[in-house]
């Protein structure tokens, strides 16, 4: 990228409080928001965190090798020839920066978002359209008001593509992510409770996501789930042509015949009267949905199917998403990423699927943000594993509804376990697992329930696991 000083100022609003003496002034050729990555050329964007401010990294920010900086509060003891850009708001600067240097691109950009599967979708598709264009695609967890800018910074004159998630943690946020990257498709990968807690209803969430449907140009695409009736309904927002996704026969591109094995799935997609045979290197039936909805985005950018099919088998599955894990004959499924209700239940299936002739635990932490429905949430998430789990272990306090849901629907007591830390459900599970298992472990990311397959791994060597004595007292009723 470079843009000047004046550019910056004309996109910010912003002031020269410091200005530089020289003439003409510095060329900006990058922008970094971390010393630690700095590099000489660069415009510092201090932004204030939980536990630091990074005003007060500015000074050694400069002898990195920034050029300038932006900066809401006065700091002291700069060099000489600092150029400092005053701004009532770093964040929101960082913002305007990114846009302007997003309208020197010709570039297309894909704006994904969705309750659950963006990343895994963002991914989909930069594979999807990297068979035919030079993609730029978000990095894992960019995806609200920091990343996308940082996406949109790290374009150049050498990219065609650029597929950007789009998250959000209230109303109106994915509306100035749009404004900024200005995508013109738009894919909505479904509507669930995620996010309760945050904007309180599911129509509050649609409205959410309905932002970028709704901000798209008329000569754009909108990409929805046919088989999700909340996302279709925001077709209504669309000024552009609508595309759907889906199993349903009504989807414009559609899957069918979906078969899982060890190796991930195989199924069919029809695009018009086109059909092509897919393979995904990862397992579940959602995502199926998933690279159906980057088989359509590929489509609105007139990738072929075949070739749509081709970067759909190239596709590699982020880490803690379904990510198989061998200790011995036990099989580990490590989906410890994140967790919704939705999601559950889609694990749920591929426990199932992988699970006919083998034992089934599923290891089950709590499910964060889903506000006053959280209990509610918990217990029916509990009565659906109670069908797909021959033995449950839940952590921490909200997960304990999970417990109880499970108990209700007819699990017996003595093969539910409640704990109330991830050390604590891995000490139970050495317990309880046998040779020839296969464990679900997920739950939020706060938890961080890899932890648990970490210490699996130490005390096993990776060695063939055994039954190892008797399981603690198991959750009564």
């Amino acid at each position: 990228m470079r843009l000047a000083i004046e550019d910056i100022l004309k996109a910010t609003g912003g002031k020269l409080t410091k200005p530089d003496s020289r003439s003409p002034m510095p060329l900006v050729t990058g922008v970094s928001t971390d010393t630690r990555s700095m590099q000489p050329g660069d415009l510092f964007v201090p932004l204030r965190g939980p536990r630091s401010d990074g005003h007060d990294f500015i000074p050694e920010a400069f002898r990195h090798g920034a050029v300038a900086t932006l900066a809401s509060r006065r700091v002291p003891t700069l060099p000489d020839r600092a150029v400092v850009i005053e701004v009532p708001d770093t964040l929101r600067a960082l913002g305007r920066v990114a846009a302007a240097h997003r309208r020197t691109l010709d570039v297309a950009v894909v704006g994904i978002t969705g309750s659950v599967g963006k990343t895994t979708t963002t991914k989909m598709c930069a594979a999807v359209l990297s068979t035919r264009y030079r993609v730029a695609q978000t990095k894992e967890d960019w995806n609200a008001e920091i990343g996308v800018p940082l996406t949109l910074l790290s374009l150049d004159r050498e990219h065609e593509v650029a597929v950007i998630e789009m998250g959000m943690r209230g109303l109106g946020q994915i509306a100035e992510l749009v404004e900024m990257a200005q995508p013109s498709i738009g894919v909505v990968t479904s509507i669930g409770e995620s996010h309760l807690e945050l904007l309180g209803s599911i129509e509050n969430i649609a409205r959410a996501k309905g932002e970028l449907i709704a901000g798209l140009p008329e000569s754009g695409t909108a990409i929805l789930n046919e088989d999700d009736a909340r996302t279709g309904d925001l077709s209504a927002l669309a000024p552009s042509r609508v595309l759907t996704f889906g199993l349903s026969p009504e989807a414009d591109v559609r899957g069918a015949n979906l078969r899982m094995d060890g190796g991930g799935m195989t199924f069919f997609i029809t695009m018009r009267e086109c059909t092509v045979e897919a393979h995904l290197r990862t397992w579940g039936r959602h995502n199926v949905m998933n690279a159906l909805a980057a088989a359509a985005a590929g489509t609105a950018l007139d990738v072929d199917l075949e070739d749509a099919v081709r970067g759909l088998e190239e596709f590699s599955p982020p880490k803690m998403r379904l990510q198989p894990v061998r200790l011995g004959d036990v099989l580990l499924i490590n989906d410890a990423y994140n967790a919704s209700p939705a999601s559950m239940r889609a694990a749920f299936e591929v426990l199932l699927a992988l699970g006919t002739s083998r034992r089934r635990l599923a290891v089950l932490g709590e499910m964060r943000e889903l506000g006053e429905a959280s209990e509610s949430l918990h217990r029916d998430v509990g009565a659906t594993a109670a069908a797909a789990a021959e033995l449950l272990i839940t952590v921490g306090a909200g997960a304990r509804a999970i417990a109880e849901g499970a108990l209700e629907a007819g699990v017996t007591p003595g093969h539910v376990h409640h704990t109330a830390s991830t050390d604590e459900a891995s000490a139970v599970l050495k317990t309880v697992m046998r040779s020839g298992d296969v464990i679900l472990i997920k739950g939020s990311r706060a938890l961080e329930m890899e932890r648990i397959i970490d210490a699996l791994r130490a005390s096993t060597g990776n060695a063939e696991t055994r039954e190892r004595g008797n399981p603690p007292p198991p959750l009564g009723r």
